[in-house]
């Protein structure tokens, strides 16, 4: 499978095949703005969701629980078409890249039944030692074995070249 572009125009027409890991989330009356589509901030919720919903379920990670902690580098948004309530929005999840302790996530979200993707959007998380609740540098052998592993089977899924 050929790597796919983070320019603009490769976003835009995404597929749901894209991304190797899925989940649907119901929009509430209360995530519209004045506008009456889904306001921005719920893309990052959305976002924010899947992956760590992948995360716990797919990779064993345990919050404030590990010797090392995932935490955001960077994020980031582009909007392509709008979402409302009472939508439901299928959101596609995918590894752009895997470093030594970092991860650059991609997600995808797309209006239940129709093929056109809404928004594509992801964030960076870079592992770090975690210890009485204080956060330190990235370890020296990187990221969690178990985190590494759940991330590959992702790329497996999804395609992509280890």
């Amino acid at each position: 499978m050929p790597e796919l572009g983070l320019d603009l125009a490769s976003k835009r027409v995404r597929k749901r095949s894209d991304y190797g890991y899925h989940l649907d989330f119901r929009l509430r009356w209360n995530d519209n703005d004045i506008f009456g589509h889904m306001n921005n901030p719920y893309y990052g919720v959305l976002i924010d969701s899947i992956v760590n919903q992948y995360m716990i379920e797919q990779c064993g990670y345990k919050v404030n629980k590990g010797e090392q902690a995932g935490i955001i580098a960077n994020t980031y948004c582009d909007y392509f078409g709008s979402v409302s309530y009472p939508d439901v929005v299928d959101c596609g999840l995918r590894i752009v890249k895997l470093g030594k302790a970092s991860v650059m996530y991609e997600v995808g979200i797309f209006r239940k039944g129709e093929d056109a993707v809404k928004a594509v959007g992801g964030s960076t998380h870079v592992y770090v030692l975690q210890r009485d609740g204080q956060l330190g540098k990235p370890d020296k052998d990187g990221m969690p074995k178990h985190m590494r592993e759940g991330y590959e089977r992702l790329m497996k899924r999804q395609g992509a070249k280890l």
